[in-house]
């Protein structure tokens, strides 16, 4: 995470698929890492706002 102006910050994330169960998952689609990593998200935008229990 990093502060930047103007009271945005910055987050850095990283994420690897290795194994035979993350390869089976990067199979399907819609891909449910991509969508568990995007709800992810949503969730630290929540958080950030105040919002996490709407």
């Amino acid at each position: 995470m990093e502060d930047l102006p103007g009271g945005r910050v910055r987050v850095l994330t990283q994420e690897t698929q290795i194994g035979r169960p993350a390869a089976e998952l990067a199979k399907q689609i819609p891909n449910p890492m991509l969508g568990g990593h995007q709800a992810w998200l949503d969730g630290l935008v929540r958080a950030a706002s105040g919002t996490l229990g709407a």
